[in-house]
């Protein structure tokens, strides 16, 4: 029998989003939480074979350099979003969870955004968009096979990014392959390299945020 485990890749992997579901997830782990309002722990889902919340194994993408103590920390100080304890008590699973966050792609983010990169992802800064998609899909494989999971999930919960110009919206899959071999100006934005790593490694991509991602007809 295969492996039960399931990889959660968060892109924007220490933003306000996805520090909240990390939280979460290790609070229910430790039945520091109930479920209240988890839709999959209620009939008729409930009824499913579903993984366990042990199952779900963490990892991802992100350009800032901090930690999940130190966002849920300040998600805490900011809005009260989790309770003190919490925090105290959840440090050793928030720094392994750390461990498993790889650099993201600066890839035609813009200067807002760069502003906030940290050296590791900086020192990616001159790649292009198709090294940045192999180095992209070679985290999520690595990650995959370390962690010995049967899938991993890609999940986008990084800053939305800026409306894309509808000619690109109207590019073919070979010209989106022929931009990612020789446009080093290629115009595809950051999610739509992310998701194309998620696709080249057969793993199903989740646009949280409203960025184009995988929203044109040749990833339809």
């Amino acid at each position: 029998m295969g492996s039960r485990k399931i990889g959660v890749w968060l892109v924007g992997a220490w933003g306000g989003v996805a520090t909240t579901v990390v939280t979460g997830l290790l609070a229910l782990r430790r039945g520091m939480s109930d479920t209240t309002g988890l839709v999959s722990t209620k009939p008729p889902f409930s009824e499913l074979d579903l993984v366990g919340w042990d199952d779900l194994v963490i990892g991802g993408h992100e350009i800032r350099e901090t930690s999940y103590a130190v966002e849920a920390r300040q998600l805490h100080e900011q809005s009260h979003v989790f309770p003190e304890v919490w925090l105290t008590t959840l440090g050793d699973e928030f720094q392994a969870i750390d461990q498993r966050i790889q650099p993201g792609t600066l890839h035609g983010v813009g200067p807002t955004i760069e502003g906030l990169a940290g050296s590791k992802a900086l020192s990616h800064r001159g790649e292009s968009a198709g090294q940045a998609v192999t180095r992209l899909a070679r985290d999520i494989e690595q990650f995959r096979t370390r962690n010995d999971l049967a899938t991993v999930i890609v999940v986008n919960v990084s800053s939305t990014e800026p409306p894309v110009d509808d000619a690109v919206k109207r590019l073919s899959l070979a010209e989106i392959q022929q931009q990612l071999d020789t446009n080093a100006a290629c115009p595809l934005p950051a999610s739509t390299l992310y998701a194309l790593a998620a696709f080249r490694c057969r793993c199903p991509y989740v646009n949280f945020t409203p960025s184009m991602g995988t929203d044109l007809p040749a990833l339809d």
